[in-house]
């Protein structure tokens, strides 16, 4: 599976774009909310991501940074890129959940367990945004090229660009509980942090 990632101007075009749907339903998931979204680069800028949630009342209990709102209804994206040299053995990569409060949770590591939360300044420059409609909720974030290069060093990212992601859909709460994801994960092993079932994707200039 292969995500085209188009290279646009600003986030306004970002629903111009194709979107992606995360249909995947995982571990004996019966039933979840459609859940879809769209990725655009902004070259010298960053990543802008928008996700939507056709659920009406999602559950939203959490509201500060680095809450788990995976137990609430969330929304979710891991992302993770290579530097110039390559990174070798490790896998690390940047999670990043969030609610319909617009609390976000992100954090970047090697595995699910030990990870390195980001705080402060570098957590206010995702400026997550959440909005809930009658029959839907979306989140908005924009991933500033500035923190992946804090992450994995200098990084060329333009059209060409190869990387890695995959995005989820997830309530752990009992009476909702569910899991979906856009890249199939293929364990019987309930985790979204499995890297090797990202998604590959490229970044791509449609406007030619």
């Amino acid at each position: 599976m292969e995500l085209e990632v188009a290279i646009i101007k600003t986030k306004e075009e970002l629903t111009a774009l194709r979107p992606f749907y995360v249909e995947n339903a995982l571990w004996g998931t019966e039933k979840f909310p459609k859940t879809y979204g769209y990725l655009g680069f902004v070259p010298e800028d960053g990543f802008y991501l928008k996700m939507i949630c056709e659920e009406s009342n999602p559950l939203r209990t959490y509201t500060n940074a680095n809450d788990p709102v995976y137990k609430d209804s969330a929304m979710e994206a891991f992302l993770m890129f290579e530097p110039p040299s390559g990174r070798g053995a490790k896998e690390n990569y940047l999670s990043l959940e969030a609610n319909a409060n617009g609390a976000l949770l992100a954090a970047y590591g090697e595995m699910r367990t030990y990870r390195t939360y980001l705080t402060g300044e570098e957590h206010r420059a995702f400026e997550c945004k959440a909005q809930i409609e009658e029959n839907q909720w979306s989140i908005d974030l924009r991933i500033p090229i500035w923190i992946l290069e804090k992450i994995y060093g200098p990084l060329d990212l333009g059209e060409g660009s190869y990387f890695t992601c995959n995005f989820y859909k997830i309530s752990e709460t009992a009476e909702i509980e569910h899991y979906a994801s856009y890249s199939p994960i293929l364990t019987s092993i309930p985790s979204f942090h499995l890297p090797e079932f990202f998604a590959e994707a490229e970044i791509v200039n449609i406007a030619r």
